[in-house]
């Protein structure tokens, strides 16, 4: 754990606007993507400024990549690197979110809207995969991707990914880290009726997540929130399925409150009953989001 001179050291930095500032230019966005296609071998300032532009003028080419060093740029014996942040740049810049558009045009994927029985649509435009429902505009999944996410692939490994994705995003806000800044999450119970987005109203309670450092608020279903509690893999491993890797939104019981039973709201307290194979899983869920579980 650092001390408070750590953590004041850590905070320090130049400020957002200087920073984005230093990379618009066309030299130094170039040298980032030159450091970036090998960013853990030095590369000498000769080697790089050949990959950048042989043609410029030695002298114009350091005052570009001495802007570049200390900020997302590191120096040593061995050459330029980049440092962390430059490397986090550098995949941004690479996966388009800054510089291309794309597009999916809306198809169906498979499963039928729990709630009206219209075919779920999936679609991407203007950075957002959406899965919703035409029938009913029921939303079964809203994430912020890179255009990267549609250009590669077809649908189905489309799918798996985008699945893969929002689980790594809902693993961290049910285990109370936010996944954008890292920082420690405040985590209650939330009406359904108290919640905007599209058909929160078809749910009694969410599992909702808020970071007072970034501003980062998530809202899932509780099904989704113990979606990787132990009881419940080991549940679905015992009957062959394997809740980690099949699409959340083919899981009824953690798109919907079908199988939810709210028991008391001060404090809160919840159930969840899972059935497969004539065997049920029961986890009761507290004020705290703690989890008990048994079987029957």
């Amino acid at each position: 754990m650092p001390d408070d001179t750590d953590t004041a050291s850590a905070g320090a930095g130049a400020d957002p606007e200087d920073a984005f500032a230093l990379i618009g230019n066309e030299t130094r966005a170039a040298i980032l993507r030159a450091l970036g296609e090998t960013p853990h071998e030095g590369v000498s300032f000769s080697d790089l400024r050949s990959r950048v532009d042989a043609e410029m003028d030695s002298g114009q080419f350091n005052y570009h990549l001495s802007q570049l060093v200390g900020q997302f740029v590191d120096r040593d014996d061995d050459g330029y690197t980049l440092r962390s942040e430059g490397l986090a740049l550098y995949r941004q810049i690479r996966a388009g979110t800054f510089n291309r558009r794309a597009a999916v045009e809306p198809f169906e994927i498979g499963l039928d809207c729990y709630f009206c029985g219209a075919p779920v649509e999936g679609e991407y435009e203007d950075g957002t995969f959406e899965l919703r429902c035409p029938g009913c505009d029921h939303v079964y999944s809203h994430a912020q991707l890179p255009p990267s996410t549609v250009e590669t692939g077809d649908v189905q490994n489309l799918l798996e990914r985008v699945d893969q994705y929002n689980r790594h995003e809902m693993l961290a806000y049910a285990r109370g880290v936010c996944p954008t800044c890292v920082s420690p999450l405040d985590t209650e119970f939330v009406r359904g009726e108290d919640v905007w987005s599209e058909g929160s109203e078809r749910f009694d309670v969410f599992v909702g997540s808020e970071c007072d450092h970034c501003g980062a608020r998530h809202y899932m279903s509780v099904g989704l929130a113990v979606l990787y509690h132990p009881a419940v893999v080991a549940f679905f491993h015992d009957h062959g399925v394997d809740v980690t890797s099949r699409p959340h939104w083919e899981l009824a019981w953690a798109m919907t409150d079908e199988s939810l039973t709210v028991r008391d709201t001060d404090p809160w307290e919840v159930a969840l009953e899972v059935e497969r194979d004539g065997e049920t899983l029961e986890l009761v869920v507290d004020e705290d989001v703690s989890v008990e579980a048994s079987r029957s």
